[in-house]
């Protein structure tokens, strides 16, 4: 639920105005009537509370938190008013293609029928199983499979408005990152989002996080107002996302997320390829070429992530402590990307170099195996 500002970020340039999210490189716009949150600053903190600062200057919002429930129901005014036809109560649990038509299997309520189409666009999010049964997930490594909670509290105390703040280290119970943001409910009430597996369920983590940790001051007064979870399939992402007359976008066909304004784009110019390809021209090859070149995770840079996310259990809480602590007065670019933020990050832990190997020749070993690592391998640790 943040639109990042980054230019160039995904191949385009979002602007937020007038009502409007507006894609100027792509040029469309979509009409957004609900109210918007700046990011301005980003803290990562250690165990022991040393700060890695991400901002950009004279507090410029680097992203804005939006209300998607609200962007959901305008964008389903929309499509009904313009005619689309929406099948509430209704899962997808198959099809085939036939060569000259697509069949799209629909469970509704307790009956089972058929509709058909030329092409077909799946665009059913971070858990691919329709596009696992036409055959698209073919040659991608499902790395893991996540259980994200997250919770609504009013009452946290300590933390900057308007700010995003990544806690790290065995000490917050989890491998991942403990997350507390802006929420788009108001002032009062922040967000906490945690990531577990089946062994170490985001639940039992939070009563942990609230009773014995660092945050444990911070939360002492929270009173929890709401609660959301997911669980979510980690895939590298698919480098062609189409086969005959189908194609996967989205979430859907990426490593884990686009990000909404990802989604947005992938919709934009898969509309685009089902007309050429209606036409009898090549629209899905490039889709294709449009979606290697645009988003990070088609690429071997994506690796990288390994860095910035794979800090525990790597590095023990003293070591992120350390690490930390030798940048910690500096402020990196503010950037809400996943992919950025670690090249931003380890640059700066690397520019100590001589200190790491003097002072901590162990931790620097850690840091050159880490270089080697990918995203499967961190995950897996």
């Amino acid at each position: 639920m943040q639109l990042i500002l980054d230019d160039g970020y995904e191949g385009d340039f979002l602007k937020v105005e007038n009502g409007k999210f507006v894609f100027q490189k792509s040029g469309f716009s979509v009409d957004y009537s609900g109210d918007l949150i700046p990011v301005c600053h980003k803290y990562y903190h250690s165990p022991k509370n040393h700060i890695m600062h991400f901002a950009l200057p004279d507090n410029k919002p680097f992203a804005y938190k939006f209300d998607k429930q609200k962007l959901l129901k305008d964008l389903y005014e929309e499509c009904v008013k313009a005619g689309v036809q929406v099948m509430l109560g209704a899962k997808a649990v198959g099809g085939k293609d036939n060569g000259d038509e697509v069949e799209l299997q629909i469970l509704r309520t307790s009956e089972e029928i058929s509709v058909y189409g030329k092409k077909l666009i799946i665009a059913e999010g971070v858990n691919p199983t329709i596009t696992e049964k036409f055959g698209l997930n073919e040659g991608r490594m499902h790395m893991a499979t996540a259980l994200v909670m997250k919770y609504f509290l009013k009452g946290v105390e300590g933390i900057e408005k308007n700010s995003w703040n990544l806690f790290y280290g065995r000490a917050y119970h989890s491998n991942a990152a403990v997350i507390i943001g802006p929420s788009i409910h108001g002032d009062d009430i922040m967000e906490m989002t945690i990531t577990g597996d089946a062994k170490n369920r985001p639940t039992e983590t939070f009563e942990k996080v609230v009773k014995e940790s660092p945050l444990s001051p911070n939360l002492k007064n929270i009173e929890i107002v709401e609660k959301q979870g997911c669980s979510v399939k980690a895939y590298n992402a698919s480098k062609k996302p189409y086969k005959g007359n189908v194609i996967s976008i989205g979430d859907a066909a990426a490593m884990v997320e686009v990000e909404v304004q990802g989604a947005f784009l992938c919709a934009f110019k898969a509309a685009a390829a089902i007309e050429k390809e209606l036409y009898g021209k090549n629209g899905f090859e490039e889709y294709n070429v449009w979606w290697n070149d645009s988003f990070e995770f088609c690429g071997d840079q994506y690796l990288r992530v390994a860095q910035g996310y794979a800090l525990v259990p790597v590095y023990s809480d003293d070591e992120v402590d350390y690490l930390f602590s030798l940048v910690e007065g500096e402020t990196f670019e503010g950037t809400y990307s996943q992919y950025k933020t670690p090249k931003l990050m380890w640059d700066g832990i690397r520019s100590h170099e001589d200190k790491i190997k003097t002072e901590r020749p162990d931790t620097y070993q850690k840091i050159l195996r880490i270089n080697q690592m990918t995203l499967g391998g961190a995950i897996q640790k």
